[in-house]
């Protein structure tokens, strides 16, 4: 089987990736016997944040070079990704989601796509292939069906309370929040979008995120034909 292609947002929950969503993601797939392969946007985190104190800090930070830390070092940029050679798409949640993959930290509901993750995010809905969110980054998923003109798409941020911010936005797109358990997956078949809260659920532990991430391969493994 070809891999699925994790998009990572840099390294770390307040500035990029969540990295017990990109890890509980991986280690779900390899229980799958699914094979997967790293990108990420080879371009400077809109900020960087200490996450020892909590602030921002004044350096500066590539989102590929952070993002390797997770993938140990076996990473490619985001503009080499080849829809052809991949079977699906997945992007684990963290703040990165909405501050590297889009805008929607700056601009909420008004937020765009960057250019590199809709190219990506527009391939594989158009060749037909599953689309993976977890955490925040279903903001991707909604911000591509508003660009793909799509209405009613079925997608979650978990509860309508953690999650109100973004599912409010959501809506504002015309797609429909599912509120969803920390331990299912929403899915969107008639669109092939997969969507799990993970730590949307903010006092979820690390047992009930990697459930999440279980959940979600599993919807990938039957949106994809094959056996759970």
């Amino acid at each position: 089987m070809k891999p699925v292609a994790i998009v990572l947002s840099g390294c770390g929950v307040n500035d990029g990736a969540e990295i017990t969503e990109a890890v509980g993601l991986v280690i779900a797939l390899s229980q799958a016997g699914l094979p997967y392969a790293f990108f990420a946007p080879d371009r400077p985190q809109w900020h960087v944040i200490d996450h020892a104190r909590g602030s921002i800090s004044d350096e500066q930070r590539n989102i590929l070079s952070e993002a390797a830390r997770i993938a140990r070092g076996k990473i490619q940029p985001l503009s080499a990704l080849d829809e052809r050679e991949h079977s699906a798409l997945a992007f684990p949640g963290g703040f990165g989601a909405a501050k590297n993959l889009c805008n929607f930290a700056r601009d909420g509901s008004n937020a765009v796509l960057a250019e590199d993750v809709k190219a990506a995010a527009t391939a594989f809905f158009q060749a037909g292939k599953p689309l993976l969110a977890l955490c925040a980054a279903p903001l991707v998923l909604g911000l591509l069906a508003r660009d793909m003109g799509l209405t009613g798409v079925n997608i979650t941020f978990g509860s309508e309370t953690e999650g109100k911010v973004l599912a409010d936005a959501l809506r504002s797109w015309g797609q429909q929040h599912v509120v969803t358990a920390v331990d299912q997956a929403c899915v969107d078949e008639a669109r092939r979008f997969i969507s799990a809260p993970a730590y949307m659920y903010d006092a979820a532990t690390p047992a009930q995120v990697f459930a999440s991430c279980q959940a979600a391969v599993a919807a990938l493994q039957t949106l994809s034909g094959q056996a759970v």
